[in-house]
C-alpha cells in the first residue's frame, strides 16, 4: 500500500482509496479521547480529530490470504499540531499475552509518509517503568514492537503521519496502563529549536533513561521484509510473519 497509487492522502488527513481496495471507515480519536494521557492538564474536551485508524486494509483479491494466516494490515494517519505544547501521538497501548505462552503479541510497524517517534516501553509487574526506548522513523523505515513492549506514536513533524502496520487480528489491545499513569515515562514536547524536547511523567514512581535510537539501526524480526513493503513481504511469503500470531 503506498501513497498516491493506492490510496490518496486529504488535507484533512483522511484517505481516498483506490477501487478494489477494501477498507473500513475510519476510527477517530479525539482531543477528548487522549485528556488522560496528556502533559497538560485541565483541558477542555473537544471533537477536535487528532489521528485516523484503518482497520484490516487490503485489495480485495489479497483478502483470502490476511483471513487465512489471522494477520491484518491497518493504516493509521496522525495529524500535525500540538496541544499546550506537547505534539500529537496516539494514546498508546499494551498487548496481551498469548495464549498458553508468557509472551505478549508483537506488532510491526512502517512509515509510509511523515515522519514519525514511536515510543518503546516495558513496565515492570508494579506497572511502574522498566525500560524506554524512542525510535525516530522516517519514510520507508520499519520499526517492530518486541513482546513485553506497550508503544505510543508520536507526530514531531510539521506534516501528516502516515503509518501502516501488521498485527494479529483477533486480540484485543490494553489501553489501562499508559492511562493509569496519564501516558508513557515521557512526553515529547516543544523546545526552543526545531526539534521537541522529552520530558519525564512524574507519576512514574521510578526514574529510567530514555534511550534514543533511530529506526535504521534496528533489527527486523524477519529478512523477508529486505526491499519490499510490509504489505508486499507478506504477501509474498506469509509464513515468514507467524512470528506475529
Amino acid at each position: 500500500m503506498l501513497p498516491g497509487k493506492d490510496f490518496t492522502v486529504r488535507a484533512d488527513g483522511l484517505l481516498e482509496f483506490a477501487p478494489g481496495i477494501i477498507h473500513p471507515e475510519p476510527d477517530i480519536r479525539r482531543l477528548a479521547d487522549a485528556l488522560p494521557v496528556l502533559y497538560a492538564q485541565n483541558i477542555a474536551p473537544s471533537d477536535r480529530p487528532l489521528y485516523y485508524m484503518y482497520r484490516g486494509v487490503c485489495w480485495a483479491k489479497d483478502q483470502p490470504v490476511f483471513t487465512q494466516h489471522d494477520i491484518r494490515y491497518d493504516i493509521t494517519v496522525i495529524l500535525p499540531g500540538t496541544i499546550e505544547g506537547e505534539y500529537i501521538k496516539t494514546v498508546g497501548h499494551f498487548h496481551p499475552l498469548k495464549p498458553h505462552s508468557a509472551e505478549t503479541y508483537p506488532e510491526y510497524y512502517e512509515v509510509l509518509e511523515g515522519e514519525a517517534l514511536y515510543l518503546l516501553q516495558k513496565n515492570n509487574r508494579s506497572g511502574d517503568v522498566e525500560e524506554i526506548i524512542a525510535v525516530e522513523a522516517k519514510k520507508g523505515d520499519k520499526v517492530y514492537i518486541p513482546p513485553s513492549y506497550g508503544h505510543v506514536t508520536i507526530n514531531p513533524g510539521s506534516s501528516i503521519l502516515v503509518m501502516a502496520n501488521l498485527v494479529e487480528s483477533n486480540f484485543s489491545s490494553l489501553y489501562a496502563p499508559f492511562k493509569d499513569k496519564k501516558g508513557a515515562a515521557y512526553y515529547y514536547l516543544q523546545g526552543q529549536g526545531e526539534k521537541g524536547e522529552f520530558v519525564r511523567n512524574p507519576n512514574y514512581q521510578n526514574s529510567v533513561a530514555l534511550k534514543l535510537m533511530a529506526a535504521p539501526s534496528l533489527p527486523q524480526p524477519t529478512p523477508a521484509v529486505k526491499g519490499k513493503s510490509l504489505y508486499e513481504a507478506f504477501l509474498a511469503d506469509p509464513e515468514a510473519f507467524k512470528f506475529l500470531k
